[in-house]
């Protein structure tokens, strides 16, 4: 799956959405080497008086390129780490992902739990998770996609912490499916942006009050 970038719907509507709340302080969960999404918040926080940009990424190799993609912007903030801990993720057996009624990948069994293996790895390596200590801490705005099966405890620990939701894979994945299907049945929040046709299917939440 491509990155997002600002050609693609999901990119636009990122941008749009928070240059017209005049969002300031943002996070994004998986930035990648900060070619792909990082640009779009780049170009979105252009003209923010105060602009904050948090770039999460658990990849070592990933994280050098990222620094060197940012380096010139002193109020982004790269972050080497894991969002959570393997004590954070709510589903403990592939057989939970695997049946869960928000499973909506479309790959052979098999290579799903191979993925899932080598995320039971890396968390049990991860001594800390980067949204397990959040505190009072707020952020205007915040883009959950990261890894494939801690979607739902990245939107879980972040949710109190922030005014916006951007969600990748909603519709054709299990990333933030169930995010999404929670936030439709939650009255605080109103779906601003949504299109299952781009990349995996995404959406855009805002905080009511």
């Amino acid at each position: 799956m491509p990155e997002i970038t600002r050609n693609d719907a999901f990119g636009q509507a990122i941008i749009r959405t928070i240059r017209e709340q005049g969002f300031e302080h943002v996070v994004e969960i998986g930035a990648w080497d900060g070619l792909g999404s990082t640009q779009v918040l780049i170009e979105a926080l252009a003209h923010a008086q105060d602009p904050k940009l948090v770039c999460l990424e658990a990849n070592a190799t990933r994280y050098v390129q990222l620094v060197q993609t940012v380096r010139n912007y002193p109020w982004i903030r790269p972050v080497f780490g894991s969002s959570i801990t393997l004590a954070s993720l709510t589903p403990k057996t592939f057989e939970e992902v695997w049946q869960s009624p928000h499973n909506r990948l479309f790959y052979p069994e098999a290579q799903v739990r191979s993925w899932w293996m080598e995320t039971i790895a890396f968390l049990q390596d991860a001594r800390e998770g980067f949204l397990e200590h959040l505190d009072d801490v707020q952020f205007d705005a915040v883009l959950v996609d990261g890894c494939e099966f801690a979607g739902f405890d990245d939107y879980r620990l972040v949710k109190p912490h922030t005014r916006c939701l951007m969600l990748d894979d909603v519709h054709h994945a299990y990333k933030c499916s169930r995010a999404h299907a929670e936030l439709k049945l939650d009255p605080e929040w109103r779906l601003a942006w949504e299109d299952d046709r781009v990349r995996n299917g995404a959406a855009i939440w805002l905080r009511k009050t």
